[in-house]
């Protein structure tokens, strides 16, 4: 009995003893300790004040993204891109050797290829508590015919449009409509070896030609005929809405965004699949319904624009046809295209 207090005594000095070298080890760290850093970072419109992730991709801002760091010593870490590269939901870098920045963070760098599509890049960041910055320096998708012929003028659409009502086709009908419209927005497309694509437009009610941002849409091609095109929606809805301050636009359209928001997002991991041939690109049915949903809720001025006649339906809409989207049996949108620089 006379040992228990000794036994005690022991116990004390080992848990004290603990304590002493767990706080040794703690200040031993040359910045932030590993749990002050590691972290989910976003830069999401969502996150409103609490974004805490600075990024870029070819020297360009990129919204709407996240990125896991994680690190059990403050030498190492290991990051998660999530929906960064095209047509990548994750990419996976590890072993990065973190460099203290004599303020509290550190300092990273590296050259990195993306597991699902090969893409490659370089990459250097700084991390610190609360805070993520990172570029994506030179990302390089792999070769494919889009990026070989660059920019594509734009010359015409082809519409194939069927209703199970007696067959009704509708195709030719709102073809000329179709183009009307698109020739009076679009001038042409660009496809970019970082995976971006640009394009020059012109507003339904403005004459000049303007070169879209960078980062607002992003494409990747599986194969010579396959091509996935991805919206970066939270970019796309910050540039509305800059539009929609330097213009006055109609303030319908800033009421519809988070409808738009939810709808968009569901291509925003892989992509709205399209096909690819010599001087075309065409999206078929089976990847148009959330294009009708969007539709749906889209403003007036857009759901208004005529299509002309419909045997049966009498003067119709865009809002006619997505109100009767359930009852295509077949549908395509093809836009032709003339190649301005290839090579």
């Amino acid at each position: 009995m006379k040992k228990r207090p000794l036994f005690y005594l022991f116990c004390m000095v080992a848990s004290f003893g603990g304590l002493f070298v767990t706080s040794c080890n703690d200040d031993d760290y040359p910045g932030a300790a590993p749990d002050e850093i590691t972290a989910h970072y976003s830069s999401k419109l969502s996150d409103g004040t609490r974004a805490n992730l600075a990024l870029t991709y070819s020297g360009h801002e990129l919204i709407g993204k996240s990125v896991n760091f994680e690190t059990n010593d403050s030498r190492t870490a290991q990051l998660t891109l999530q929906c960064i590269l095209p047509h990548e939901a994750e990419t996976r870098l590890t072993g990065i050797s973190l460099t203290p920045d004599g303020q509290g963070g550190y300092t990273f760098s590296g050259d990195a290829t993306g597991s699902q599509t090969e893409t490659t890049f370089s990459y250097n960041g700084t991390v610190q508590k609360g805070k993520l910055a990172l570029d994506i320096k030179n990302p390089q998708i792999p070769a494919n015919p889009l990026v070989q012929a660059k920019d594509l003028d734009f010359v015409k659409a082809g519409v194939v449009l069927r209703i199970a009502i007696g067959d009704m086709d509708l195709g030719e009908l709102i073809e000329g409509k179709v183009n009307e419209f698109l020739k009076a927005v679009l001038k042409d497309i660009s496809f970019h070896t970082d995976g971006n694509i640009t394009a020059s437009y012109s507003g339904m009610k403005e004459s000049d030609w303007k070169s879209s941002p960078v980062n607002l849409v992003s494409f990747y091609m599986t194969d010579g005929n396959t091509l996935y095109v991805a919206p970066n929606v939270d970019m796309i809805i910050r540039q509305i809405r800059l539009n929609q301050a330097v213009t006055r636009a109609d303030d319908n359209l800033i009421t519809v965004l988070p409808k738009v928001y939810a709808l968009l997002n569901q291509w925003s991991t892989t992509g709205l699949k399209l096909s690819y041939a010599e001087n075309s690109i065409t999206l078929n049915k089976e990847e148009l319904d959330p294009v009708f949903a969007l539709l749906k809720v889209l403003p007036d001025a857009i759901r208004n624009i005529s299509i002309g006649e419909i045997p049966g339906l009498g003067e119709s809409t865009i809002g006619t046809l997505a109100d009767l989207s359930s009852l295509i049996s077949d549908l395509s949108l093809t836009l032709y295209f003339n190649v301005k620089n290839a090579g």
